[in-house]
């Protein structure tokens, strides 16, 4: 079974926008088990954090967004994280994401920010983008 880091972004474009691929990713793979979620305490901060931005609020009430959190945290492997995590990328949040993959052992990140797409990979984890992560689930199953 995989094992993927979703970057927070990625979680908050999905009620915001909800359009491929994210939503098959979600509705379909994820709803399914074809692969397994894996998060920490840090990223369900930060994924609350911007879904509680002012822009954001049109979209998504308070009640939504405790929703969306309760409903990744209940559908994931948490991972707890160090104190001191290592600078990698240049915003220190992509480092939390970097540092979820590593410490809950995931086989993939999955992200749309384009820090974390140049680095290709840490370590064995390769970083990609929805479309080919869909592509290699489509393979799996």
């Amino acid at each position: 079974m995989i094992h993927a880091v979703l970057d927070p972004n990625l979680l908050v474009s999905y009620p915001l926008a909800y359009r491929q691929p994210i939503a098959t990713l979600i509705d379909h793979h994820l709803a399914r088990g074809d692969f397994v979620l894996a998060t920490a305490p840090e990223l369900l901060a930060e994924l609350d954090r911007v879904l509680g931005y002012r822009r954001l609020q049109r979209h998504c009430t308070k009640k939504d967004r405790t929703h969306i959190v309760a409903l990744v945290m209940a559908l994931s492997e948490v991972a707890e994280l160090p104190e001191t995590i290592p600078r990698i990328c240049r915003d220190p949040d992509d480092d939390r994401v970097i540092a979820c993959a590593v410490f809950g052992e995931a086989d993939v990140i999955v992200s749309g920010d384009d820090d974390l797409l140049e680095l290709e990979r840490v370590g064995g984890i390769p970083i990609l983008t929805t479309a080919p992560f869909l592509e290699i689930l489509e393979q799996e199953n």
